[in-house]
C-alpha cells in the first residue's frame, strides 16, 4: 500500500513537472520577446523606461538566470550608457554565462514584438508571478494545518503559526505592501515645506506665463487639468504658448502630444507669436527680406529658449496612455527627476488600451483615470485639451461645467477645468479672418481642487497666436455649477 501510494506522488509529480515546464516554455517565449524589443528599440525608445522600472521594483523577474543577466547587461549599455545593444559589448560584458545562441537570437531582432504587446507580456508575467506566490502560500498553509493536526497541538497556537507563514510569505512574495507609519513616511516633510516658503513665488506648481492663471490654480501642480472650449476660441493656441513658457522658464521637459495639427503648424504658431508677423504669411512663404528677419530672429529665440526642453509628438493611434507615461517617464529620468508637463490635444480622440471599455463616453473616462494615476507617479501635471458639447457654445452663455456632460466623467475626474469662452458676436467675427484682429477671451475656471474659481480676462491675437492677461473676478461656486 505504500509502494502505492508513493508511485502515485511520484505520478503526480511528473504530470504537475510537466504542466510547469509547458507554463515556463511560455513564459521564457514572453522574456525573450520583451528582452528582444527592448534591444531591437536602442536607448531612444521609451519602451526601456517602463521595462526597468519593473525590473527594478521588482514587478518582472526573469526566470532563466541567463535572461536575468541580459537584462541587466541591456540595461547598462542601452539605458545608462545610451548606446545601441552591441552584440560585442554585450558578450564581453556577459562572458561564458550566456550562451552565444541565446543572446544572439535576442539581437538579430526576430523574437521583438510590437512595445504595446511587449507591455501586456510584463503585466501578464507579474499576474503570473503573484498567483504562483499566492498559490505558494496556500501550500504552505495547508501544510501547516496538516502538521498542527498530526502533531496534536493547540488551535490557538496553530492560527498563530498560520498567520505568521501566510504573512512573511506574502510580503516576501510582493503579495503585500509595507506600508510606513507617519513618524518615518514624513520624515523630512518640514523641510520639503521650509524649502517651498523660501522660493520665494506666490504659487507651488510650474509657471503657466499668466500670472493671474498661476495664482488662481497655484500654478500647474501635479494633477489633470481640462482646458475646453468652443472650436476657434484657441485652445490649441494657449496650450503651445504655456507649453513654450514652461520650457523656457523653468527648464523642464515639455511633451505636446499633438492627435491633429502637425509640428510645423505648432511651430508656426510659436513663430508668429514671437515676431509678431501673420501665422498665415509665415505657412505661405509669403514674407519679404524684412519680414523675413524677424522670423528668422524668432526662430532663433524659439530653439534656444523652450527649444531644448520641449518635444512635439505627432501622435496616433500607437500612442495610448500607457506609451505616453513610458516616454514621460524617461523624460523624467534623463532630467533628474524634474517634473514633466505633459500636454494631451485632444482628450476624445486619445487611443484607449485593449483594455478599455468599447463606447467614447467610457473610454475617456478610463483615460482620464489612467492620465491621473500618470500624474501621480510623475508628480507632474497633465495638461489636457478638450472639447465642449455643442449645445453649450450654441447658446452663447457663459460656460458651466455641464458643458462637459456630452464628454464623459471630466466634471468629476479631473482636478482643473478651464473653459475658454467668447460671445457669439466675437466669434463670427473671429471667422472671417480679418488681420491681426484682438478678442476678448475669458478663460473660466470651473473647477481647482486647489483653491479659488476664478474669470481671468484674456485678450487674443489669432494671427500671431498670441494671448496677452488682462484682469480677474471671482466666480460663484453655483454660476459654476449653472444653478
Amino acid at each position: 500500500m505504500p509502494d502505492k501510494t508513493k508511485g502515485k506522488e511520484r505520478l503526480d509529480k511528473k504530470v504537475a513537472d510537466a504542466m510547469e515546464a509547458e507554463a515556463d516554455q511560455d513564459r521564457h517565449r514572453m522574456e525573450e520577446a520583451i528582452l528582444a524589443t527592448l534591444a531591437k528599440g536602442g536607448p531612444d525608445d521609451p519602451f526601456n523606461e517602463t521595462l526597468f522600472r519593473a525590473f527594478n521594483d521588482g514587478s518582472l523577474t526573469f526566470s532563466r538566470s541567463d535572461l536575468s543577466a541580459i537584462a541587466n547587461a541591456l540595461h547598462e549599455v542601452v539605458c545608462l550608457q545610451g548606446v545601441p545593444a552591441d552584440a560585442v559589448l554585450l558578450r564581453d560584458k556577459l562572458g561564458s554565462s550566456v550562451k552565444g545562441a541565446v543572446l544572439t537570437d535576442i539581437l538579430d531582432g526576430s523574437k521583438a514584438v510590437d512595445a504595446a504587446v511587449a507591455l501586456l507580456y510584463i503585466e501578464k508575467l507579474n499576474s503570473l508571478d503573484k498567483y504562483r506566490a499566492a498559490d505558494a502560500a496556500g501550500r504552505e498553509y495547508l501544510k501547516a494545518i496538516e502538521k498542527a493536526k498530526q502533531e496534536g497541538g493547540e488551535v490557538e497556537g496553530a492560527f498563530a503559526d498560520l498567520s505568521r507563514i501566510v504573512f512573511d510569505l506574502a510580503k516576501e512574495k510582493k503579495l503585500l505592501r509595507d506600508y510606513p507609519v507617519e513618524r518615518d513616511a514624513a520624515e523630512g516633510f518640514l523641510d520639503t515645506l521650509n524649502a517651498r516658503r523660501a522660493d520665494g513665488r506666490d504659487w507651488l506648481g510650474l509657471d503657466s506665463g499668466f500670472k493671474h492663471l498661476n495664482e488662481t490654480l497655484n500654478g500647474l501642480t501635479e494633477g489633470v487639468f481640462i482646458l475646453a472650449g468652443a472650436p476657434s476660441c484657441g485652445k490649441t493656441t494657449l496650450a503651445k504658448q504655456i507649453a513654450d513658457t514652461v520650457a523656457e522658464k523653468e527648464k523642464v521637459p515639455v511633451l505636446f502630444y499633438s492627435f491633429e495639427q502637425s509640428a510645423e503648424e505648432l511651430r508656426i504658431k510659436s513663430l508668429a507669436r514671437l515676431s509678431s508677423v501673420d501665422s498665415r504669411v509665415i505657412w505661405k512663404g509669403r514674407t519679404g527680406t524684412d519680414t523675413w528677419a524677424k522670423v528668422a530672429r524668432a526662430a532663433e529665440e524659439y530653439l534656444q529658449g523652450p527649444g531644448p526642453c520641449l518635444t512635439i509628438i505627432e501622435a496616433g493611434r500607437k500612442d495610448t496612455v500607457e506609451a505616453i507615461r513610458a516616454a514621460a517617464l524617461m523624460a523624467r529620468r534623463k532630467a533628474g527627476d524634474k517634473p514633466v508637463l505633459l500636454i494631451l490635444d485632444y482628450l476624445q480622440i486619445i487611443p484607449a488600451g485593449k483594455e478599455a471599455p468599447d463606447t467614447l463616453r467610457e473610454r475617456i473616462d478610463w483615460n482620464l483615470t489612467e492620465l491621473r494615476r500618470l500624474s501621480r507617479d510623475l508628480k507632474s501635471p497633465v495638461l489636457v485639451v478638450s472639447s465642449q458639447n455643442r449645445e453649450a457654445y450654441k447658446e452663447n452663455k457663459p460656460p458651466t461645467l455641464a458643458a462637459l456632460k456630452e464628454s464623459g466623467g471630466i466634471e468629476y475626474s479631473a482636478d482643473g477645468v478651464i473653459c475658454l469662452w467668447r460671445d457669439k458676436g466675437e466669434s463670427e467675427r473671429l471667422t472671417k479672418g480679418f488681420d491681426r484682429l484682438t478678442v476678448r477671451v475669458e478663460a473660466h475656471v470651473l473647477k481647482n481642487r486647489n483653491g479659488e474659481l476664478a474669470k481671468v480676462k484674456l485678450d487674443f491675437t489669432p494671427a500671431w497666436a498670441l494671448f496677452t492677461e488682462g484682469d480677474k473676478e471671482r466666480l460663484d461656486y453655483t454660476a459654476a455649477l449653472g444653478e
